[in-house]
């Protein structure tokens, strides 16, 4: 057995034997991980935009928002010391569970995995949660900035889309080398 364990595409009979398809714990490893922290971010993002819609929808004051979200974070077994710095903490500033240490890990597998347009476009979502200078002092500022952070990721789906599962139709000599491979 090869060293690292590795799958190939093709049949086993007659591998495909080509640096660009091999794959190997490492990166499906990565692969798994980067898909997770992705997911992750994402939850928290429809999370914040959810509670911010419902607080829009009853005329809720920032500090009520501020209590439902952190109520959501202590579900989920996320401490937040000071429940008016709870948007905040799940966009930023929390060490293991905000939306920006999902993206900044998500990154840090993509670099193993990606294409450059993979890394740059995470990398927009990180900028976008690292500017301070947005405010979020209602719920309405919350949304638009919780909408902001999903339509980058929106564009991270796009860009593995069509860097790995190619949206064009398979021409006929692929839908052939497929079919004789099964």
């Amino acid at each position: 057995m090869a060293e690292p364990r590795s799958i190939s595409f093709g049949t086993p009979a007659h591998p495909t034997i080509s640096a660009d398809r091999w794959l190997t714990d490492s990166r499906v490893y990565n692969l798994i991980w980067l898909g997770r922290w992705l997911e992750r971010a994402e939850n928290v993002a429809r999370v914040i935009m959810a509670a911010s819609q419902v607080a829009i929808q009853q005329g809720s004051d920032n500090q009520t928002f501020q209590q439902s979200l952190h109520g959501v974070a202590a579900t989920w077994g996320i401490a937040i010391a000071d429940p008016d710095q709870s948007l905040r903490m799940l966009l930023r500033d929390h060490e293991t569970s905000s939306i920006h240490h999902s993206i900044f890990t998500a990154r840090s597998n993509a670099t193993q995995v990606g294409t450059v347009e993979l890394i740059r476009a995470i990398s927009d979502v990180l900028l976008k949660l690292g500017d301070d200078t947005i405010p979020l002092n209602s719920p309405a500022e919350a949304q638009e900035f919780s909408g902001a952070v999903l339509a980058g990721l929106d564009q991270v789906y796009r860009i593995i889309d069509d860097s790995w599962f190619h949206r064009e139709p398979l021409s006929e000599e692929e839908v052939y080398r497929r079919f004789v491979q099964q």
